[in-house]
């Protein structure tokens, strides 16, 4: 266990995140010329190099303490089939056989791209599901917000009524009362593309990107939001306690403990290490929401929680870990799933199936052809460029 050390205050807390003292990084007089970057390079190379020493240092001793422990748990969060897996070339050789190049996989990625004006909000979702064999469908969903939906005859009555309208939104400040705010457009982005592997994908195994459960769905409040949280649940209740066969790979895991136990791995291992319990538990996701809406979320994370579990696996020498949730019946083939799909990019480790998933929903849903055809209609409408937001005109 690590040292139990006294809370630091915020000024040590800055000291230990930077490696100097804040005040010293305050100071401009400590900054180094902007067209000297060169002077920087030794320090550099040697912070890498030190980094690098200290994990290849701690490596073997987390092997040696660590693994043995995931297996011998028994506290309430420990999965039954927790532990150290390795899986041999052999059998990469027979998933990519019988599970990927067979078109017996599908993924699904999504997209989104936004056009927010004083005038109008635009939000274009766009979902891609694809296997090998070039089996692929698109779909796509635009959403529109105008502040004053009703046309007045009296053009003052009107404008009075915009002016009070957009006054009310501004007031309010809760952007997940704006029907197409940035956490909403996230969301339902993130419920088609579950959907579309519950309920279009007809393949044995489905894959998807990053958390299966997004905490967005669970703790989303305002309009619609009661209707999107049954929906979203059922959706996943189908995926991922019904049809069970799934793995999802996250691109950007922010548990460093479990990156961690990965970064010891070697090559073709992974590691089962929790349920999506710990997760539920230390999020705390019910404490914002209202009687009823909180129960059932709670009988939600209590169903789904026990029934996931979370792991972590290496696809090559110099790929990173990467961390993957499975249902736990069918955790060890799933694991050998993402690893084989996962060698065939030995330098980044990383399912290539979701990155043809992701190019294929960006070569579809191409933001520049999004925005360009925004534009025409507003140059049809005789205001080319008022209404653009900055970025949209940036050369």
């Amino acid at each position: 266990m690590p040292p139990n050390n006294p809370p630091a205050d915020d000024a040590d807390e800055a000291t230990a995140a930077l490696s100097e003292p804040l005040a010293r990084v305050l100071d401009l007089e400590t900054w180094r010329d902007g067209t000297d970057l060169a002077a920087l390079y030794d320090t550099l190379r040697q912070m890498v190099a030190d980094s690098v020493a200290q994990a290849e240092r701690t490596r073997n001793p987390i092997r040696d303490l660590v693994f043995p422990r995931l297996r011998a748990r028994t506290d309430r969060f420990a999965p039954a089939n927790a532990g150290l897996y390795r899986i041999t070339p052999e059998e990469v050789a027979e998933v990519h056989r019988s599970v990927l190049f067979n078109g017996a996989t599908e993924c699904c990625d999504g997209t989104i791209a936004t056009h927010d004006s004083l005038l109008l909000t635009i939000a274009q979702i766009g979902i891609a599901l694809v296997a090998y064999q070039g089996r692929q469908g698109t779909w796509v969903q635009r959403l529109y917000r105008r502040d004053l939906q009703t046309r007045y005859t009296d053009p003052v009555e009107e404008a009075l009524a915009l002016l009070q309208q957009r006054e009310r939104r501004d007031s309010e400040g809760d952007p997940s009362r704006d029907l197409l705010s940035r956490l909403l457009r996230r969301t339902l982005m993130e419920y088609a593309e579950r959907a579309a592997l519950a309920s279009l994908s007809t393949t044995p195994w489905r894959m998807g990107h990053g958390n299966p459960v997004p905490s967005d769905m669970l703790l989303i409040t305002g309009s619609g939001a009661k209707e999107l949280l049954r929906a979203g649940m059922d959706v996943l209740r189908r995926l991922l306690l019904g049809h069970r066969r799934f793995v999802y790979v996250v691109s950007e895991p922010a548990d460093r403990l479990l990156l961690t136990i990965g970064s010891a791995l070697d090559p073709l291992e992974f590691a089962i290490v929790s349920t999506m319990e710990t997760q539920f538990e230390r999020l705390r996701l019910v404490e914002s929401r209202p009687g009823r809406d909180r129960d059932e979320v709670e009988a939600f994370m209590k169903e789904v929680g026990p029934q996931v579990v979370i792991g972590v696996y290496r696809a090559g020498r110099y790929a990173p870990a990467q961390v993957f949730y499975a249902h736990r019946e069918f955790a060890c083939e799933a694991a050998a799933i993402a690893i084989a799909d996962s060698v065939l990019q030995p330098q980044r480790g990383f399912p290539m199936l979701i990155d043809l998933a992701d190019t294929v929903c960006g070569t579809a849903f191409d933001g520049g052809s999004f925005f360009g055809s925004v534009q025409n209609a507003y140059a049809a409408a005789g205001e080319p460029t008022r209404y653009a937001g900055e970025r949209e005109t940036r050369a």
